[in-house]
């Protein structure tokens, strides 16, 4: 009966609609330092560019550090890291000579071997990098071409409470929108899976 029941409990509260809607504030402040930019539909994104420049000469330097310790060990790994950090300095080099308003989507950078299909820029790790500026309020944002000050950012249940099949526990999940002033106008959607 007790097993019944934790399985009850635990069902609805998977299932069951959730709803999350809070405030980002943004600076009000336009930075002295060079900007890059990240456009997304109506929005505009600008972000220091000496910043994440610093971001990707650090993981540059870790994976230099992981070639040197991997180095005879396993060449698989190391000719991994070597092409990594490869991209990450010349997308770090890119910036330390980018003048304001570059835009960051034509940065190469992704993690592996060369890969033909990746180098075409619109980092996903940039684009989280981005995503974590403005969660902190650490960006400049236009929408529409005006600037503005908040953004929204909601996080629901996507399977808001049907029980159509047993497989809709295991396959629901979170979806997290960050949006201005409509939900379907979004700068940035995360799904996160919460099944299996």
């Amino acid at each position: 009966m007790k097993f019944l029941s934790l399985i009850f409990i635990l069902a609805m509260n998977l299932t069951a609609f959730s709803q999350e809607l809070w405030e980002i504030k943004l600076s009000k402040q336009m930075p002295e330092t060079r900007m890059g930019k990240w456009t997304v539909g109506d929005y505009t994104v600008l972000v220091s560019m000496d910043t994440i420049s610093v971001m990707l000469r650090k993981v540059q330097e870790s994976l230099i550090n992981g070639i040197a310790y991997y180095g005879d060990q396993d060449t698989n790994l190391v000719n991994y890291y070597k092409a990594t950090a490869k991209r990450y300095g010349i997308a770090a080099t890119q910036l330390e000579q980018a003048k304001n308003g570059f835009d960051l989507q034509s940065l190469i950078i992704y993690e592996g071997r060369e890969d033909i299909r990746q180098n075409i820029g619109n980092s996903r790790f940039l684009r989280d990098q981005i995503d974590h500026f403005v969660q902190k309020g650490n960006a400049i944002i236009f929408f529409k071409g005006k600037r503005i000050f908040t953004l929204c950012r909601s996080s629901e249940h996507s399977n808001q409470g049907r029980m159509e099949s047993p497989s809709d526990i295991l396959n629901s999940g979170y979806e997290i929108r960050t949006f201005y002033d409509e939900p379907d106008n979004i700068l940035f959607f995360e799904y996160y899976h919460m099944g299996w």
